[in-house]
């Protein structure tokens, strides 16, 4: 198997100092909710070193695997995972307990839906922006040509297909809608995926290797002629 990554966007942290007054006057906090390991790197990281006494306090959720070890490399011990893949379940997850106070990071790209979702259900959250998304400006010729000849794509976020369509342009992008093959993670990626016009589009269940690997397997062969 033969796999081209294509970097849409590149994480840029926002300063501690852009957020910290948002943070500094909470004394207990429940639950920190972060779905990627640049929301470790840019939220978690800076808040465990000028906020101790509520970072040990606090039960950690992971959106996936990848955010999980950035988790426990960054030292958090207490890292949970919900059912399945994506913020929506995070949300599933909040939905049936009590009151908690939650702080979200996120990009500016994620939007506040998992917030908004969360508040309706009666928790208190600071939603937190700790980083941006910034796409690149072109596709290669040679990339688009690759993507072009590709069996399968796969696409983590809403956000990198924006980038992709943005950096290859619309009619180059539309082309390859009808035949193109795509995994997603998460629902919220799919519903992106069937805004954008993909017809064939799956959610992988799970980010464990083993069953990753076993559905894009299963994708690949249906794929082929």
């Amino acid at each position: 198997m033969r796999v081209v990554r294509v970097r849409s966007v590149e994480p840029r942290p926002v300063a501690w100092t852009r957020w910290r007054d948002r943070v500094e006057g909470i004394r207990l906090v429940d639950d920190v909710l972060v779905t990627s390991r640049s929301g470790v790197a840019a939220g978690v990281v800076p808040w465990r070193r000028h906020a101790p006494t509520a970072a040990r306090s606090a039960q950690y959720w992971a959106v996936g695997t990848t955010t999980a070890r950035a988790l426990r490399a960054a030292g958090v011990r207490r890292v949970r995972r919900a059912a399945t893949v994506g913020a929506s379940a995070l949300a599933r997850a909040f939905a049936r307990q009590p009151p908690r106070t939650v702080l979200y990071f996120r990009s500016d790209r994620a939007g506040p839906g998992l917030a908004r979702s969360l508040r309706r259900n009666g928790h208190q959250v600071v939603d937190l922006v700790v980083y941006r998304l910034e796409t690149m400006e072109r596709l290669t010729i040679r990339t688009r040509r690759r993507l072009a000849a590709a069996d399968l794509w796969v696409a983590t976020s809403p956000s990198a297909l924006a980038a992709v369509r943005s950096a290859g342009g619309a009619r180059w992008f539309r082309a390859r809608l009808p035949r193109t093959r795509l995994v997603v993670l998460g629902a919220r990626t799919r519903r992106a995926a069937a805004a954008f016009g993909f017809e064939r589009v799956s959610v992988v269940p799970t980010t464990t290797t083993q069953r990753f690997t076993r559905h894009l397997l299963n994708e690949l062969g249906d794929a082929r002629p």
